[in-house]
């Protein structure tokens, strides 16, 4: 597979982009090793060398005793691209904020591994075409029309299941504005195509032969995890299977995790195949079968969606859906600027990116003596 990095590399990669958008300023502290380490899901190690490549990069320095401190921002070159890269970053021709919903459970959502990547190649075309991109969370109690005021964007970039009323707001200050992986009618919108996406992957289930499954579902209010339902549904109904029992958790493993081992503890039979509405969830339904002696594909199969970096490490190695971030973030970008450029065009219009299935280790043919079981 092209393209391939390592742990260490993405979570270089994320901490450069905070830095280089202004979440980090000049003087300030970088989170503990520890933070960086559990926000991410990796080791300490792994943390330590992207913090070195950060010094090499001499966008960081480590004070002992006192922590690693940011020494430059987007006025430094940090990377082998070529003068017309450092340009743009020192005069950028505008801004673009890039808004997410505030995490269930982190003040910072980027460091979930989806938004982080997607941040990541946004700001990276973004600068590409001259234009400095920063992130924030948008609550649903911010004063979003004072920011407003007070700050000038020449477009926003909206995430997720942010508030209608935030959009109206812009559009109201006639700011450009797109949504990435939701759908408004009134502005142009991009997602991934979860339902084919889904179907795709409860099909290629069905064909290994599996008849009993469990869906552990993200948050309902998103359109991601109502699309890849309607995958799920079509899926099973087109091959008569009748609609399996589901958990809802959030889009986190530690839920996913807590909730997986409740239901398969419950269950009165258990299902040879377990659906994950993201990876995140996916890797919470393997360290809860682990526990409960559950052998991953031999007993029971485990699958997600998104085919985050950590899906290749994980053990064993997630099958799961694919649908290429980097061209979400690059199509995104694309339409802001079509926008920023024809400010008189009002565009709306719901634009698909392709998925593909990934097929690796957690997925197998159901076992010819299923467990029955897990209860003590």
């Amino acid at each position: 597979m092209t393209n391939t990095k390592l742990l260490y590399e993405i979570v270089y990669d994320t901490l450069k982009a905070k830095i280089l958008s202004g979440g980090y300023c000049v003087g300030d502290l970088l989170p503990s090793e520890r933070m960086i380490s559990e926000q991410h899901n990796v080791d300490r190690t792994t943390v330590r060398k992207a913090l070195k490549m950060l010094v090499d990069d001499d966008l960081v320095e480590k004070l002992p005793g006192i922590g690693t401190k940011v020494v430059r921002g987007s006025e430094k070159r940090v990377s082998d691209e070529g003068e017309t890269e450092t340009k743009a970053l020192n005069s950028p021709k505008g801004t673009i904020s890039f808004f997410l919903p505030p995490s269930v459970h982190r003040t910072d959502r980027i460091s979930q591994p989806f938004y982080s990547t997607l941040f990541y190649h946004t700001e990276r075309e973004a600068r590409a075409k001259g234009y400095a991109c920063f992130y924030s969370t948008l609550d649903e109690h911010d004063d979003f029309e004072s920011m407003l005021k007070r700050q000038r964007f020449d477009g926003i970039i909206f995430v997720s299941n942010v508030s209608e009323k935030f959009i109206e707001m812009a559009k109201e200050f006639h700011i450009p504005c797109v949504l990435v992986n939701e759908y408004n009618p009134h502005i142009l919108s991009y997602m991934v195509d979860n339902i084919t996406g889904m179907m795709n992957l409860c099909e290629y289930l069905i064909d290994l032969g599996h008849r009993r499954f469990a869906l552990i579902k993200g948050i309902e209010s998103y359109l991601s995890c109502q699309e890849r339902m309607i995958g799920c549904t079509y899926a099973f109904a087109k091959n008569n299977i009748a609609p399996p029992p589901s958990v809802s958790c959030d889009w986190e493993p530690d839920t996913a995790y807590q909730a997986t081992k409740e239901f398969l503890l419950s269950a009165e039979t258990l299902p040879t195949a377990m659906v994950g509405f993201n990876d995140n969830i996916a890797i919470g339904c393997l360290r809860a079968a682990n526990e409960l002696g559950l052998r991953v594909p031999q007993d029971i199969s485990i699958v997600g969606f998104d085919d985050i970096e950590q899906s290749r490490y994980s053990i064993p190695a997630l099958t799961t859906v694919h649908g290429s971030i980097q061209q979400l973030a690059i199509s995104t970008i694309q339409g802001l600027l079509y926008q920023i450029q024809n400010s008189q065009t009002l565009t709306t219009l719901k634009t698909y990116i392709p998925v593909s299935l990934v097929i690796r280790d957690s997925a197998a043919p159901p076992p010819a003596h299923p467990v029955g079981s897990v209860r003590g």
